[in-house]
Parts: C-alpha cells; structure tokens; sequence
C-alpha cells in the first residue's frame, strides 16, 4: 500500500473510468489530480438496429461463479412459466460449463438455453441484434465493455448493481439495474421486456443514444488527448 501511495503522489494526472473510482481515489491523492474518462466502443463496428419482436435473450462472458449465470439460469426458470417459448443464447467457455450445463438439464431447461461456447465476434454482434435482452448477471465486475457493446447495438439491458453500473445504465431508461445475487428481479425486468415492444424499441434508442453522448471512442480518444496537451503546456 506504501509503494501504490508513492506511486499516485509522483503522477501528475489519475485517470479513472467512473465515478466510483474517482471517490476512491479522491480519499488517496489531491482530487486535482483525478480526471475521469470512461472506456469507449466502437459504434461503427456495434452498430445500431431496432431490436426484433422476439424473445431471444443473450448472455456474454466466461463460465465462471463470479459471472453469475446460475442465477441467470434460476431466473430463466421463472421467465419460461410465463413465456416458454423463451430462448437464451450463452456465448462464452469456462470451468462452470459442466455445472451451468447440468443446472439447465435439472431444471428442465434444454429446449430454452444453447451454449455457443466462444465464436467469431461478428456471430454476437448477430445476435444482439435481434435480441430482446442483453443480461448480465455478474456478482462484480470491472468496467464491462461487453454491456457498452450491447448498448451500442441497441440491445436493452439488464444488468447487476456491481461497479459503475448506475453510471452507465440508468435503471429504466437505457435498461435495467438489479441486484445481484437474486434470481426474480432479473426474471421481472426480462418480462417487462418481452411484454411490451414499444418499451422495449424506446429503451433500446435510449441504449445507443447513452454510447453516442458519452461512450463513443471518437470522444474518448479527444478526451485523452486533451489530457495530454495540458501536460505538456
């Protein structure tokens, strides 16, 4: 801790990507210091389509416990009671793919949920342009591209309370914000969803606007060299 506290007190400027990070820090080193400038995507490669009227669902990332997909699979089984035509599309390997795969067959679930394993970026990008829901379950998280990324296509969001999430998805206008840990919300805002399509269209403009107003990495890149030119003045 001695020598992270040297190290902040010798740089002459800390970049943070959210607002979170920036309290931390701020109890760490003079706030003149701090600048925050988020992590950015590519709108051009994520780009935009109004999400079908399905009820597909996509869920990206690694199969491991910190990413949550049990409870994503509990919350599924609440989800198929009312909509059993429902389908989510995990894309993503991992040491809990043996247990995830065992959850699904328990639960009755095969005919709901198809593990892709990790493909070509451009096979996501498909997807979550059809989708009704991008969900991510994480217990925590970094900053997560992959719910910016999602965002960018203007698939809706559902996503956990973890760091930074209320700054980048504000709870019911660019998707929804739930707890982590439980199964039902999740389950709740993935019905609110596939009810109402005219929701689901507002909330998903709504996404790609949130990426073109302060994620887009053509506004990033500009923020970082503005940065640099203050240095060097």
């Amino acid at each position: 801790m001695d020598l992270f506290k040297r190290t902040l007190d010798a740089a002459d400027r800390i970049v943070v990507v959210d607002q979170e990070a920036y309290e931390m820090y701020a109890d760490l080193v003079d706030e003149s210091k701090l600048r925050t400038i988020p992590l950015g995507v590519d709108p051009d490669v994520f780009e935009y389509s109004e999400p079908d009227d399905s009820h597909e669902l996509v869920a990206i990332g690694s199969l491991r416990e910190r990413k949550g997909y049990d409870i994503l699979i509990e919350a599924l089984d609440q989800i198929q009671q009312e909509y059993p035509e429902v389908q989510l599309h995990v894309f993503g390997d991992g040491p809990q793919e043996d247990e995830l795969v065992a959850q699904v067959k328990h639960l009755d679930l095969d005919e709901n949920v198809t593990f892709h394993g990790y493909v070509d970026q451009s096979i996501v990008r498909e997807h979550l342009s059809r989708a009704r829901a991008f969900v991510h379950p994480s217990r925590s998280e970094g900053f997560s591209m992959v719910r910016l990324e999602a965002m960018s296509t203007g698939c809706p969001v559902v996503v956990t309370n973890v760091s930074g999430a209320n700054e980048m998805v504000r709870d019911g206008e660019e998707g929804f914000v739930v707890p982590t840990e439980e199964p039902e919300p999740i389950a709740d805002a993935v019905t609110t969803l596939l009810s109402d399509y005219e929701l689901t269209k507002q909330i998903s403009r709504q996404a790609r606007d949130r990426v073109e107003e302060k994620y887009d990495w053509r506004k990033i890149a500009e923020e970082y060299l503005d940065l640099y030119r203050s240095l060097s003045g």
